[in-house]
């Protein structure tokens, strides 16, 4: 999904504790050399060179899969299993890396495969073998038989996320996947026998279910259903929400197409470009994908070979081919959406017109009801052709059939065929509710592959886009189709992603592919940044959707949930787009970048990825990475650990060093760990395993004297994020570091916060002093708080995690004046000169003592604020407004948040200098929330007469105000 929407159920893993390892597999992990991160049956999950070595096992078979049985049996008593065992291994996919490949092995239990587990991947090139991951299972014993039928295993499935399928009725068995239609819900539901096995190798049977709604909010699940009891063992979300008559090849097709977006500049001009299969007088660029192994078939031409379900919906010369479908999901209910296509164009010029209606009209709601629909085919036909472009690309790097991708049309080259991407245009656009969103349902493979694109809309309080159709944004529908990318490749063809790094880093590949996938065709307008998502529907050109553009993003791996509403998929996804881009950019400057027109030709696969530059080396490794991760449960360690692997076996190790650097200097060095795909709080380490890193000793001090209880914090953000080094417990005040320049963030109570940055020489050792002054507002040093509103400790408590808030939404109680008043510590008055605060709002806490227990919208946020002072004396005590004198206003644009929406680098800590001040008392008020005072969320934004815009009539956020910390200092 693009937007930071919570969508569905939450997902849930197969029961029971993890087994630790047997000392026999410890030991031979210890004998081999390697590292091991043990899966929950207390067998490898990954198996990696340890330091710096490069491969985990020479002199084996050249045959790929051969290698990887030879080197299984060798380290047998490391997995688990027998010799025999490994035989019996089924092969699922024997994939091509450059010289190299990745194996994929599966186990079976009576003929069934396993549900959850039971795969290994293993990645080998030249005889030698240099990563190993996924989870093979001990298996104790045969499972008791099932006892209740497919359709009792789907209706369990979707009633455990509290849906209701109807009557149920088998349509077609796609290998061991059976496709069932439910009479009450769209699209087609999947199921197919499995097994299951607890921790102790306890093998139970089971169904595994990809059941849910394709409608106008689309919910489908992936789920483990015990076969006997009905109970639902595991979930996560798939959604991130007849014969064919064959076509003919007559003629040269040509599309209307804008290779990146509409106009940024609000203009309706058509700067579409005209795209032709093969070249011809009038076309601005030729598609026809002439590659070698390369399918030869035109967009618009479907074959009937794929096994699918276009039916009697398919009309040649129209948005119906091989690799996609498009079609109009306005009005649309049940399927029949599969009818809504442009009309027929027997000359296959799909050139249809583009007024720029619902942008030019301010959203108006006439533009959907006018019988002449204008711009539906244009969005259709626009949606199809990038639809195509993603096909062809990722082809190119990978996503073949071999590697399960969506086609129709499988040519006999492998995987399964009747999967398509569907792409459903102006999606739910006649419900009003259904707005400022795109998301990508991708099921098993041969199985449902389906995106929806919406319009876009402002919303008071919620979101302040343009008037927009996600289906003209290129980086909109880049990001969704890569989304069934990672999920096809990753795991296999019937897993996905899931988990917390699993689906953060869903997000991040999608950003990162979208925009490579624009740099390298040549689709990016000049002065236009690639790395921002969604500039057009957003309205956003500096950082779109996101909390940053992906060139400038400051986060590393320990601000994990560092964003407002904690941990969460999208804004962690962020730190593997700074983390990626550091490679990408890695590879840059050692191989730099070829000119536009070699790029091109490389991204359509017709110039060799050694001869591409940087970035095209670091997507292909991108890409090679997925394939050597069985399991879909990854941390963003696995992932990183396959990309080195993918390296050695395309590249013989070649970039390594440099990617290692570069994963290191965003944390993610030799001594990075995480639990599990869950684990919010990983450990972050900043050093490189070759032994050139520099050692840095933080001393630090207030006058001279230790601070106790301090931390040190590498990036941008201290809250919610895991600290590198400091003087509180269970911290050291050295860490290493790869060479470079880093930010800083020190936390101390009573002290605040201070921004700070160093330098690391490599092989040095230095310490860099942290001088922390007195934060005169802190409990810790002595100070008091009285005034309006709930928690007001929270605001001088030197923690941006906490914060205080004005709720005023039920009495619709104006934010304006409301404050608090802080009796600074010491013992008199004091002279001030700098204030730091922060108006970052924390994640929802329904239990919190103070009361605040609802969701904090973004729009409560603090943007402008006022402070006065006062001194006590014995006829003074500060306790009345009057006794007070303003000393300082703060810029109107203090928190200074634009459109879309106020953003968590928007919000955080701020320096502000002010006028010598001696007070013992200083009032802290607020002026405007974002809501009341942001230009960019005030006022009728669009002409829907349904549909008020301004934030501070149209949303209750008017009425509250929050913000996290306020500090003061004499210097």
């Amino acid at each position: 999904m693009l937007d930071a929407h919570g969508h569905g159920k939450p997902d849930k893993d197969l029961p029971g504790a993890h087994r630790s390892p047997s000392a026999k597999a410890r030991g031979a992990a210890a004998e081999a050399d390697v590292r091991v991160s043990w899966s929950r049956y207390g067998t490898p999950a990954a198996v990696v060179p340890d330091g710096e070595g490069t491969t985990l096992a020479t002199g084996l078979p050249a045959a790929p899969e051969q290698a990887a049985r030879a080197y299984l049996k060798a380290t047998a008593a490391l997995f688990g299993i027998s010799p025999d065992q490994v035989d019996g291994l089924k092969l699922v996919s024997n994939t091509p890396i450059g010289k190299g490949a990745a194996v994929l092995l599966a186990q079976e239990v009576d003929g069934l495969p396993f549900g959850r587990d039971g795969q290994v991947a293993v990645g080998v090139v030249d005889g030698t073998v240099v990563s190993v991951t996924g989870a093979l299972t001990p298996v104790t014993g045969t499972p008791q038989p099932a006892t209740l039928s497919e359709q009792d295993a789907i209706r369990a499935a979707l009633a455990d996320v509290t849906l209701s399928p109807g009557r149920l009725t088998g349509t077609a068995d796609t290998g061991k996947w059976q496709k069932y239609e439910a009479a009450d819900l769209d699209g087609t539901q999947m199921v197919r026998p499995v097994v299951v096995a607890d921790p102790d190798g306890t093998v139970r049977s089971a169904y595994q279910v990809q059941a849910g709604t394709a409608g106008e909010e689309p919910e489908l699940y992936d789920s483990i259903v015990d076969a006997r009891t009905g109970d639902v063992l595991a979930r996560h979300s798939l959604v991130d929400s007849e014969q064919l008559v064959d076509g003919t090849e007559d003629g040269n097709p040509r599309w209307k197409v804008f290779p990146f977006s509409p106009p940024l500049d609000d203009s309706s001009a058509d700067t579409r470009e005209t795209w032709c299969w093969t070249a011809a007088p009038g076309c601005d660029r030729t598609v026809g994908d002439d590659a070698p192994g390369a399918p030869h078939q035109a967009w618009d031409i479907a074959s009937g070979k794929g096994g699918g379900t276009y039916g009697s919906s398919y009309k040649p010369g129209t948005t119906l081919g091989s690799s996609a479908f498009a079609s109009d999901g306005l009005k649309a209910t049940g399927r029949n959406w599969l009818n809504i296509t442009p009309d027929v164009r027997p000359d296959r010029a799909y050139d249809y017109s583009y007024t720029d209606a619902w942008h030019a009209s301010g959203c108006d709601p006439k533009v959907l009801t006018d019988p002449a629909q204008p711009d539906r085919d244009a969005a259709i036909g626009n949606l199809f052709a990038q639809h195509n472009v993603m096909h062809d690309f990722s082809y190119h790097l990978g996503f073949t059939e071999k590697a399960w991708n969506m086609q129709h049309d499988n040519y006999g080259l492998g995987g399964k065929g009747g999967d398509p991407e569907m792409g459903v245009a102006r999606s739910g656009g006649s419900n009003p509710s259904t707005r400022n969103n795109a998301n990508q349902s991708t099921g098993a493979d041969g199985g449902v592959a389906l995106t929806n694109m919406y319009l876009w809309q402002p919303q008071a309080g919620a979101f302040y886009g343009r008037c927009a159709d996600g289906d003209f944004d290129a980086s909109v529908i880049g990001h969704e189709y890569t989304h069934a990318i990672t999920n096809r490749m990753i795991a296999g063809p019937d897993a996905g992603i899931s988990g917390s790094h699993g689906g953060s880093m869903g997000e991040s590949w999608s950003d990162l592919v979208a925009s490579e996938r624009l740099i390298e065709t040549g689709a990016v307008p000049a002065g236009v940044n690639p790395w921002v998502v969604g500039p057009y529907v957003t309205d956003n050109n500096e950082r779109g959707i996101r909390n940053f553009a992906i060139d400038s993003n400051p986060l590393n791996y320990s601000n994990f949930g560092y964003d407002m509403g904690g941990a969460e998929v999208h804004s962690d996804g962020e730190i593997w787009n700074a983390v990626q881009y550091e490679v990408r950019q890695a590879l840059v400057g050692k191989h730099g970048e070829p000119s536009r027109k070699t790029l091109a030709s490389c991204a359509a696969g017709k110039t060799a990825v050694e001869d591409c530059g940087g970035g095209r080396r670091w997507i292909q490794l991108m890409f090679d990475s997925y394939l050597l991760m069985a399991d879909g449960r990854i941390t963003m360690v696995d992932a990183r650990d396959a990309m080195l692997a993918a390296d050695r076996i395309r590249f013989g190790g070649a970039d390594v060093d440099v990617m290692w650097a570069a994963f290191a200097k965003r944390g993610l060095g030799i001594g990075a760990t995480a639990t599990s795909t869950s684990d919010t709080r990983p450990h972050a380490d900043f050093s490189t395993p070759d032994g050139k890193n520099g050692t840095v000793t933080f001393k630090i001090t207030d006058g001279g004297r230790v601070i106790e209880g301090a931390k040190v914090h590498i990036g941008h953000f201290s809250t919610r994020t895991t600290p590198v080094a400091g003087t509180a417990s269970g911290l050291d005040t050295t860490a290493r570091f790869t060479p470079g320049r880093y930010d800083a963030v020190a936390v101390a109570p009573g002290y605040g916060l201070m921004r700070f940055d160093f330098q690391v020489g490599g092989k040095s050792n230095r310490t860099v002093p942290v001088h922390m002054e007195r934060n005169l507002a802190s409990a810790a040093a002595g100070a008091t708080v009285t005034g309006d509103g709930l928690n007001l400790g929270r605001l001088i408590d030197d923690d941006e995690g906490t914060n205080w808030a004005f709720v005023g939404d039920k009495a619709r109680t104006s934010v304006v004046g409301k404050g608090v008043t802080v009796h600074l510590a010491g013992d008199g008055p004091s002279k001030i000169r700098r204030i730091q605060v922060s108006a970052l709002n924390r994640p929802t806490d329904s239990r919190d003592p103070g009361g605040d227990t609802g969701s904090q919208s973004r729009f409560s946020a603090l943007r402008q604020f006022q402070v006065s002072a006062c001194t006590r004396t014995e006829s003074v005590d500060c306790s009345k407004p009057e006794q007070f004198r303003p000393v300082y206003t703060s810029p109107a644009d203090a928190f200074a948040a634009g459109k879309p929406r106020p953003a968590a680098p928007d919000l955080t800590m701020r320096s502000f200098g002010i006028p010598q001040t001696t007070a013992t008392d200083l009032r802290f008020e607020t002026v405007t929330n974002q809501c009341i005072g942001g230009p960019a969320f005030a006022g009728e934004q669009d002409n829907d007469p349904n549909n008020v815009t301004d934030c501070a009539t149209g949303s209750t956020a008017a009425f509250n105000v929050r913000a996290s910390e306020f500090q003061v200092f004499e210097h």
